[in-house]
């Protein structure tokens, strides 16, 4: 039996952890860089004392021996989690996206932690589903799934064909029926161990498989598209090997640099993907030939893109979804007025995943 003040003290620090991760998650898709200031004040208010004094008083703890092993790994992720507000609230001017890459590297690491034990933290447990699909939790997430292929968050090695990838697998996959799946790639700089958990929690809720690949540079291969690509398809090609996958239900999407190479990657794989989705990225002038062939021209593409986006502006992709329509192309085309350049979880959640479940019916 667990003393009670030990549980008090978790189930407070659960508390305090949840709102501190909404928090985080919203400034994060939020965040515009001319406002930088405001976002560190807020977050830092929703910290409170977690982590200055709540956080180290409870791992001080000497928990009971039941207890050992989650008091090791939730006191682990804590401090990761200390470490990113830390990165967060420390950056300031051109030094702030080197700031926020390093506050989403320790994000990444608490959230992996937490996750291990999310099923012993009930106060947590919401986190990681959407607020439709959490009444049915135990279907999502079994304590014993069935499957006889490895379920969960996965991290792929990188091979001779693919560079490494993380993988998210539902909880209750069946290998007896048809999964669809997700493939998301990364902004610049940035990892798929980072940006599988901007897809985690509407995949788990709704019962998608996601690929996040890493780009085999620090970002995707623009002006030699065949290289990247060759790697992402290995990757996909992989995991269609060891889990049913429909191939008739394969997304692509990606975030700002993710997004300029989704289109390539379409582009070179016409007749792969069911739907594609840019968030936050502009079409490259490498794709001219590509379109001047029209490739892809049957795929579905939903563009989104924020009006106040700094990297990539609006009207360099108002001009590009005009000219797709122009040639001939599917395409659905959200500006979003007040929008910059960030993470998209309700982005994803909201607008993406709807979408792409509504392309099965076409």
């Amino acid at each position: 039996m667990i003393p009670e003040e030990y549980q008090s003290k978790l189930d407070n620090l659960q508390g305090g952890l949840l709102a501190w991760l909404r928090a985080f998650e919203y400034e994060n898709e939020e965040l515009e860089f001319k406002a930088v200031d405001a976002s560190q004040a807020r977050l830092k208010d929703a910290a409170g004392d977690l982590f200055s004094s709540a956080s180290p008083v409870f791992t001080r703890l000497t928990p009971p021996d039941p207890c050992a092993d989650l008091h090791l790994t939730f006191t682990t992720a804590l401090n990761y989690f200390s470490e990113s507000s830390e990165a967060y609230l420390a950056g300031g001017g051109p030094t702030f996206s080197n700031s926020f890459l390093q506050s989403r590297t320790f994000f990444g690491k608490g959230l992996e932690r937490l996750y291990q034990i999310r099923m012993e933290l009930p106060i947590l447990e919401e986190f990681w589903f959407t607020t439709e699909a959490f009444a049915n939790k135990e279907k999502l997430d079994p304590l014993f799934p069935r499957a006889e292929q490895a379920v969960g968050i996965q991290r792929k090695p990188a091979t001779n064909d693919h560079a490494r990838y993380s993988l998210y697998v539902p909880e209750n996959y069946d290998h007896s029926r048809s999964w669809p799946l997700i493939v998301a790639l990364h902004g610049g700089y940035g990892s798929g161990e980072d940006y599988l958990w901007a897809w985690l929690r509407p995949a788990k809720s709704s019962g998608h498989i996601v690929i996040s690949p890493k780009s085999l540079d620090v970002t995707w291969s623009v002006l030699d598209p065949p290289l990247d690509a060759a790697s992402i398809t290995a990757c996909i090609d992989e995991v269609c090997d060891q889990y049913t996958i429909d191939s008739q239900r394969i997304f692509l999407t990606g975030l700002s640099d993710g997004a300029t190479y989704s289109y390539l990657t379409a582009f070179l794989n016409p007749d792969l993907f069911a739907g594609v989705a840019p968030i936050a990225g502009e079409l490259s002038q490498i794709a001219d030939p590509m379109l001047r062939q029209k490739a892809a021209n049957k795929v579905p593409f939903y563009v989104i893109h924020g009006a106040h986006d700094h990297i990539f502006h609006i009207k360099t992709v108002q001009s590009t979804c005009g000219l797709l329509e122009h040639l001939g192309y599917d395409l659905k085309f959200d500006e979003l007025p007040d929008w910059g350049h960030a993470y998209p979880y309700q982005i994803n959640e909201q607008r993406v995943l709807p979408w792409f479940e509504s392309l099965v019916a076409h």
